[in-house]
């Protein structure tokens, strides 16, 4: 005679590995309601970790506030936008935003990669600053440096060719087709014709 069956019991433990089974990572989080408290945090944590222009932050908090307000059709949108613009012109107000000094900040550390000015101008356009601040932290870097915009945008160009290992940093015999294609990075990277033809014209012992 068989004894009573039981009911089986939920399997808890992977069978091949023993390890218990993991949460659907997949799972997408659901977002906060939008308060300023929550607001306030989510920015300067967001601060700490990037630099930002105002246009750029206030562009994350807005996203932040979209995704929100689609998961918590009650909130009121119009609201939640006036909560992130009191919060920028806070950050402003206390310095923790300040688009001189971030787009001065940018300009130079483009530079410094070897970025044409063409390349500077449309990644700075990118992050939310407008023509005036670029212009003017472009204007007091060249200002700083006592370095005339040609010399600067040789320097840079130079660098990029450094970085990709073209033209006088090529090892091996110049080639004709290799000077086209050279060109040609060059000038995708912003540099003018005649700044490219002068790179490449350089000895590899002279150019830095």
């Amino acid at each position: 005679m068989q004894g009573p069956k039981h009911k089986a019991e939920p399997n808890t433990v992977n069978s091949k590995s023993g390890a218990a089974p993991t949460r659907d990572r997949t799972a997408k989080k659901i977002p906060k309601k939008i308060t300023d408290t929550y607001l306030h945090n989510s920015g300067l944590y967001y601060l700490q970790r990037f630099s930002a222009s105002t246009a750029h932050f206030k562009s994350v908090m807005m996203r932040k506030v979209k995704r929100s307000c689609m998961a918590h059709p009650d909130q009121d949108f119009d609201a939640c936008r006036a909560m992130v613009d009191a919060l920028t012109e806070r950050f402003e107000a206390s310095g923790l935003l300040n688009d001189t000094v971030y787009a001065r900040g940018m300009a130079d550390s483009l530079r410094r990669r070897g970025r044409s000015r063409k390349a500077i101008i449309a990644k700075m356009t990118e992050r939310g600053l407008r023509k005036d601040q670029i212009e003017a932290a472009l204007e007091s870097l060249r200002e700083e440096s006592g370095v005339a915009e040609s010399e600067a945008e040789l320097a840079a160009a130079l660098k990029f060719a450094r970085r990709k290992r073209i033209g006088p940093f090529r090892a091996g015999e110049k080639d004709p087709a290799l000077l086209r294609k050279d060109l040609a990075a060059l000038a995708r990277a912003g540099f003018s014709y005649d700044t490219a033809r002068k790179a490449l014209d350089f000895d590899g012992e002279d150019a830095f």
